[in-house]
C-alpha cells in the first residue's frame, strides 16, 4: 500500500492550549506575574523553533487493520501517525535536570499543544483528499480513547510505517518520541461517527487534558 508522508509543513502553537493543559492558572500580578509571562513567551519561542513536524498515512480498507475488528465493517480509511520530533521532550529532561521546572513544564505542555495541531493539520489534508472525491470525513479516533483499545497500537504501526517519520513502539506500545499521535478517520459519503458524545464521557481517563472538548471533533 502506498504511504503519503508530509513533512517541511508548519504550525501554530495555540497560547490559549498550552494555557489550557497548564490548568488554565489565573493571572498573576507583580514580579510573579512578569516571571510567568516571560517564561510563557520563551517556551513558546523555543518550542516553535525545536518542533519537526511530520506525518504519514494511508488509506485502506477498515478491515485491513491486522488483527483487529472494530473497523471492519467500513470502507475505506486513512490511518496516520505525526510528531514534532524528540527535541522538546529532550529539552524538558534537560530543563528540569537544571531545576528549572516552570520552563520545564510550559514547554512540555506547548509540545502537546504543538502535537495536536500536527495532528489537525493532518487531518485538514485527508480531508480536502476527500473533499477532492466529493466525500467526507469522521472525526479522529486514536487507539486508547473511546472504544478502540490501546493494545491495536501494534496493529496500526504494523500497517502505518511510522518509522519512515522517526516514530517507533516502545516494548510496552508506547510511541516514541512521546509527542506523537496515532488516528484513524473514515471516508466515505456519510462517514461514521467514531468517537461520539458517549466514547469521552464514558472514558475512565479523568486526567485527559481533551476530557472537556467537544468529543465530536
Amino acid at each position: 500500500m502506498n504511504q503519503t508522508v508530509l513533512e517541511g509543513f508548519s504550525v501554530e502553537i495555540d497560547r490559549g492550549e498550552v494555557e489550557r493543559l497548564l490548568g488554565g492558572s489565573g493571572a498573576a500580578s507583580g514580579k510573579q506575574g512578569e516571571r510567568l509571562e516571560k517564561a510563557m513567551v520563551d517556551g513558546l519561542a523555543e518550542a516553535g523553533r525545536l518542533i519537526e513536524p511530520r506525518g504519514i498515512y494511508l488509506t485502506a480498507a477498515g478491515k485491513d487493520l491486522p488483527g483487529s475488528t472494530i473497523f471492519e465493517s467500513l470502507g475505506r480509511m486513512a490511518f496516520c501517525v505525526c510528531t514534532i520530533g524528540p527535541a522538546i521532550e529532550e529539552r524538558v529532561s534537560e530543563l528540569s535536570s537544571l531545576g528549572d521546572l516552570l520552563g520545564a513544564v510550559i514547554l512540555d505542555s506547548a509540545g502537546s499543544a504543538a502535537a495536536e495541531a500536527v495532528a489537525r493539520h493532518m487531518d485538514d489534508a485527508i480531508k480536502a483528499l476527500a473533499a477532492a472525491e466529493g466525500l467526507r470525513t469522521s472525526c479522529r479516533a486514536s487507539p486508547g480513547y473511546g472504544d478502540w483499545d490501546v493494545g491495536e497500537q501494534r496493529a496500526l504501526f504494523a500497517l502505518v510505517d511510522g518509522a519512515r517519520i522517526g516514530v517507533t513502539l516502545s516494548p510496552g506500545g508506547m510511541m516514541i518520541p512521546r509527542k506523537s499521535i496515532s488516528f484513524a478517520i473514515h471516508i466515505d459519503r456519510n462517514p461514521a461517527r467514531l468517537r461520539s458524545a458517549e466514547s469521552c464521557r464514558n472514558c475512565d481517563m479523568d486526567t485527559c487534558p481533551y476530557r472537556t472538548r467537544d468529543p465530536g471533533r
